[in-house]
């Protein structure tokens, strides 16, 4: 007896381990073969085999023979860390397109938001919502001290008290508790530019405390960007903690060529130990509601309601007369069709139309002064976003050289054909690889990548992804390095990019063959001291 269950036994273990070389189960569920590895550390690339298994690179070798579920032959592309977009609207959109083909057709496999002070609140409900949705990149989170503060005080332009401060201090510990990397501040806006800056050093030092950064849409990034800078500077320096200028730029003509000091003073500042960066988009035009970049802000104050009050009084003339210093010598680069209407939700014939056309639609003289007006009028009528081309290419090259830069589109999730949205959402990664890399040869193909997966991972703490290495997460890129392009244009910006031909996201294949595939595999991610 006990011998016929030795035999059982042993026919169970054979079957179990069947001899047929055909039958053997595959060791990796993906081999991506033939690739020239570009790591994302800004080592230069060289040629290679990476295996995924599950949701993880499992070895990266000059040859992997060992059988696979399936097969990526990346002969004559990079091979690349997914990128990570720190600065993104997505939450515009994301609900509609969970997709965000938009950005997974860039290589983008990770998208943070809640950039400019203005983030969900509180958070974690809403990153639960995230995760029901089941997206297709990874999802991330700052809080934001605008929305904060507009909680606690209002949308008014006065200190806080101690009892404020402190509230405030708590929703900053709440939302970092909930997953948030961090705190964002848009001191551009209202309530944020209402704001001292002890004010945000305050709320700043209990991101720090539990592990998160500073990152900031500064106060001013036209006449008074140096002032911005050392602001942005001063509240990473005294609130212990990592501290970044978002979406770096230049405006208006009078003060081009401004970044060589800016630069000057990221640099003194990491010479003196604070652990100062930079992040940009590659693009000459910047874009926000047309109120917030033509307006001044103390007309802002109090909300909508407020502002239209103020409009039917004597504060009417300041008014316009500040919009037309603005479009002379800021946003508006000097002319009115510098300016460029992107959404007006309440008459959408002017999407995408020039605002020197839009005065002489309404049958004035597109003058600087007529220009106002019809900002006024705009703002009257329920206001829109608007697009400004108002950078130097000088300035937007010498940033982006810089070793502290890295790259994020501050894009959103559009609904592919609705309105006039900055190409940014749809071109920003592939722009900087096809323009700035292969054509203009501004950085190098490795520098490049590094900006787009190790740098930003390591800002935020990601270190289970960013780099292709064994044992970290498959977020991956493959494109070709001769084709990748951006053909969205501020006139038609609804155009996908090209040269991208396999994007995974945690192991699995979400874009290939020109198509989204059916896969929606991107998480939640959670910063630091979340419970």
């Amino acid at each position: 007896m006990a011998r016929m269950l030795r035999l059982v036994a042993l026919a169970a273990i054979i079957s179990f381990f069947p001899t047929t070389p055909g039958a053997q189960a595959p060791s990796y569920d993906i081999v991506i073969r033939n690739g020239r590895i570009v790591d994302g550390t800004g080592s230069a690339w060289y040629r290679g085999d990476l295996a995924v298994r599950g949701d993880t690179i499992a070895r990266i070798a000059p040859r992997i023979e060992t059988p696979a579920g399936r097969t990526i032959d990346a002969a004559g592309s990079v091979v690349a860390p997914g990128f990570i977009d720190l600065h993104t609207h997505a939450r515009r959109g994301i609900m509609d397109v969970p997709t965000a083909e938009n950005y997974v057709r860039q290589g983008v496999t990770t998208l943070m938001e809640g950039p400019d002070g203005s983030s969900p609140l509180p958070i974690r409900p809403f990153l639960e919502q995230i995760a029901s949705k089941h997206i297709s990149p990874n999802f991330g989170l700052f809080v934001g001290q605008g929305t904060i503060r507009d909680a606690v005080l209002g949308p008014v332009d006065r200190k806080a008290t101690a009892d404020e401060i402190e509230k405030m201090r708590g929703l900053v510990r709440q939302g970092m508790e909930d997953g948030a990397f961090g705190l964002s501040s848009g001191l551009f806006y209202v309530p944020g530019t209402f704001t001292p800056t002890a004010e945000v050093i305050e709320l700043a030092t209990v991101a720090g405390q539990m592990g998160g950064i500073y990152i900031s849409h500064m106060r001013d990034e036209a006449s008074r960007v140096l002032d911005s800078v050392r602001e942005t500077i001063e509240i990473g320096e005294k609130g212990g903690l990592p501290t970044q200028v978002t979406h770096h730029k230049i405006i208006g003509k009078t003060n081009w060529g401004k970044s060589v000091d800016t630069l000057r003073l990221i640099d003194e500042a990491r010479a003196r130990g604070v652990d100062a960066t930079i992040d940009q988009y590659p693009y000459t035009a910047s874009s926000t509601s047309v109120q917030a970049a033509l307006l001044p802000s103390w007309a802002l104050e109090g909300g909508r309601q407020s502002v239209l009050k103020r409009l039917q009084t004597t504060a009417r003339n300041e008014i316009k007369n500040e919009i037309a210093r603005l479009i002379r010598e800021e946003r508006g680069g000097g002319d009115p069709q510098n300016v460029q209407l992107a959404r007006c939700d309440w008459d959408h014939s002017l999407d995408g139309k020039r605002l020197g056309d839009v005065t002489r639609g309404r049958d004035l003289d597109p003058t600087v002064e007529n220009a106002a007006e019809t900002v006024i009028w705009i703002v009257e009528k329920g206001g829109c976003s608007g697009i400004f081309h108002a950078i130097s290419e000088d300035d937007l090259q010498r940033i982006l050289k810089h070793p502290a830069t890295m790259i994020g589109s501050d894009g959103e999730v559009p609904i592919f054909g609705q309105a006039n949205p900055h190409p940014r959402s749809y071109g920003t990664f592939v722009r900087v690889l096809g323009r700035y890399v292969r054509e203009l040869k501004t950085i190098t193909l490795e520098d490049a990548v590094r900006k787009m997966s190790a740098f930003p991972a390591q800002r935020i703490g990601l270190a289970d992804r960013g780099v292709l290495r064994e044992g970290l997460k498959a977020d991956i890129v493959v494109f070709d390095p001769q084709t990748i392009r951006d053909t969205a244009t501020f006139e038609k910006p609804h155009q996908y990019a090209e040269g991208v031909s396999q994007v995974l996201v945690n192991g699995t294949v979400v874009f290939e063959n020109g198509q989204m595939t059916a896969a929606r595999p991107g998480r939640v991610l959670y910063g630091p001291a979340r419970r």
